[in-house]
């Protein structure tokens, strides 16, 4: 309410007229592209350190945040999420290149080798052994490693998926796949470890190689590592999947009705990132253009892609909760004749890929570790956002983003690429084809209204023989509208909109289409200002979905 309280006391103080101005359904702004969600600057921010098995408890027995199934309150006119501090429009609707998908949030090519690397702590979070180094540049990075009967297992689950949730539009460290020489590394005189009690003691050569010892160590004696460049400005804890925080002005929106927090239960299902919890998330405090704000990370993919990060996944990830008292009472009042269809699963056991399986994936039955408060709120309209955006990546991307994450057995690689694309597509079929999927509206130059049948372009199912369509005008102030143009039938994907258009005055006019045979469609709102025109809100309609 923080902001909106603010708003709100200036339109009292405008005086009356402001209350019209917040009855209207679009606004001169609309669709806004971008949440301005910087301005204010956070004073007295603190550190927050929830424990995590607090957080197992709490959404594993309890219910926090607000459960009610309302449409997510982060979204413009159009149904999108506008860019923010927690999100930005990447590949899901401006397309980036192979390049750039293989760069993702990469700013260099990780640690310098100019010079040796002087470790400066042990890794304190997390359950990977590692520790944090300062290359010849100056750059902190935390270092991970894989189990050692898992070589490349974890480090190529991190660094890919790390490109994935970036190209979707999430905030994500920079992590890099690096190789390195027990001579490279150097101890700080003033680094330190924690002992067994938390007790903190300098580092030693010692501790060091008490560390690599866990890991693999190569023919050539070199290390395989991913490193994870320290975050720009200053830590101040994870963020919760429920709430706000009461120490930031700019956090505003419930985070278990932001879309993007709903959706992303359907980029994690994909990527099978069942570890997506408060733990694994990150606020920084960050300064730019004179300004203090928070910004929200995803961090810690090290349990995706078929790696639990310390050993393979287990076959229950993804399919049941840690705690799950329906599924064991299922299996004890049936002696477990009827079981979760994992228990029966053949799981491809590849070490530098842990276990993967892609003939029982269910989306919608797909569940993190413990219940997420936003994943449990997600609406059609949510999960069909997302599903858009796990779709957008094509077999040949989903290729070259694979091959970032340095598998030497190509036979693996080519493994990996198959599970992902399988998965992909079941997403979108089980999604994309729970709502009408007329999407990607434009106005042409010849004044037709085109737009895209999604389910039908990706394969899903045929494209629909004829779409029927009304013309109405929309009152913005009182939001009634009127007929002005009886239904009409068109067998492609372009609709004139003249001369149902033409002859009307200024104003808002909705165009309702239907698929053909369909109870549910999409009313598209176009604005017409001196013979201009622009599409300012879509809306789905749906009584199917999750």
């Amino acid at each position: 309410m923080k902001r909106f309280l603010a708003i709100l006391s200036l339109a009292v103080a405008i005086g009356p007229g402001a209350s019209l101005v917040f009855a209207q359904k679009f606004r001169t702004d609309d669709p806004m592209r971008a949440d301005n969600d910087t301005v204010a600057s956070p004073r007295n921010i603190h550190r927050s350190q929830p424990s995590d098995y607090f957080d197992f408890l709490l959404n594993s027995f309890g219910h926090p945040g607000d459960r009610r199934a309302i449409a997510a309150v982060n979204v413009n006119t159009l149904g999108e999420v506008p860019d923010s501090s927690w999100f930005q429009n990447r590949h899901g609707q401006n397309r980036m290149s192979i390049d750039e998908l293989v760069r993702g949030p990469n700013q260099s090519n990780g640690p310098s080798t100019d010079g040796r690397w002087v470790v400066i702590g042990a890794k304190t979070e997390g359950v990977t052994p590692g520790f944090r180094i300062k290359d010849a540049r100056g750059d902190v990075y935390v270092m991970k490693f894989d189990p050692k009967d898992h070589p490349e297992m974890a480090t190529a689950a991190e660094v890919i998926s790390t490109k994935f949730f970036y190209a979707m539009g999430f905030n994500v460290p920079e992590n890099y796949i690096t190789s390195f020489r027990r001579n490279q590394l150097t101890i700080a005189t003033d680094a330190k470890v924690s002992d067994a009690l938390g007790k903190e003691r300098r580092m030693t050569d010692r501790d060091l190689d008490d560390i690599l010892k866990r890991v693999n160590q190569r023919e050539d004696h070199t290390y395989r590592a991913m490193a994870s460049r320290f975050l720009s400005g200053k830590p101040v804890g994870p963020f919760r999947y429920y709430g706000t925080r009461s120490d930031d002005p700019n956090d505003i929106f419930a985070h278990e009705h932001r879309r993007e927090l709903r959706g992303l239960w359907v980029m994690a299902a994909w990527l099978d990132h069942d570890d997506s919890r408060a733990i694994n998330t990150l606020d920084m405090l960050v300064s730019e253009k004179d300004r203090q704000f928070v910004r929200h990370y995803l961090i810690d993919f090290g349990s995706t892609l078929g790696s639990g990060s310390t050993t393979a996944q287990k076959p229950r990830a993804g399919w049941e909760y840690l705690w799950d008292p329906s599924a064991a009472a299922l299996r004890i009042a049936t002696l477990g004749m009827i079981d979760k269809p994992w228990v029966r699963a053949k799981y491809d056991d590849v070490p530098s890929l842990g276990r993967l399986e892609f003939d029982t994936f269910q989306p919608y039955r797909w569940k993190p570790e413990y219940p997420n408060p936003a994943f449990e709120n997600a609406q059609p309209e949510d999960s069909y956002w997302a599903a858009k955006i796990v779709m957008s990546f094509s077999d040949d991307e989903i290729r070259a983003m694979v091959k970032t994450g340095q598998i030497s057995d190509p036979n693996a690689e080519a493994l990996l690429v198959k599970w992902l694309t399988v998965r992909r597509d079941r997403i979108g079929k089980a999604l994309l084809t729970a709502m009408p999927s007329l999407d990607q509206f434009e106005i042409g130059s010849d004044l037709t209204l085109n737009f895209t049948h999604l389910a039908s372009t990706y394969g899903l199912y045929e494209r629909p023989r004829s779409y029927s369509v009304t013309w109405s005008r929309f009152d913005n102030e009182t939001g009634q509208s009127a007929l002005i143009s009886p239904e009409t039938s068109y067998r492609v994907t372009s609709i004139p909109m003249t001369p149902a258009l033409a002859t009307e005055a200024d104003g808002y006019y909705v165009a309702r289409i239907f698929e053909s045979g369909a109870a549910d469609g999409v009313a598209v709102t176009i604005r017409k200002s001196n013979n201009q025109y622009q599409i300012v809100g879509i809306d789905r309609d749906s009584t199917r979905g999750r």
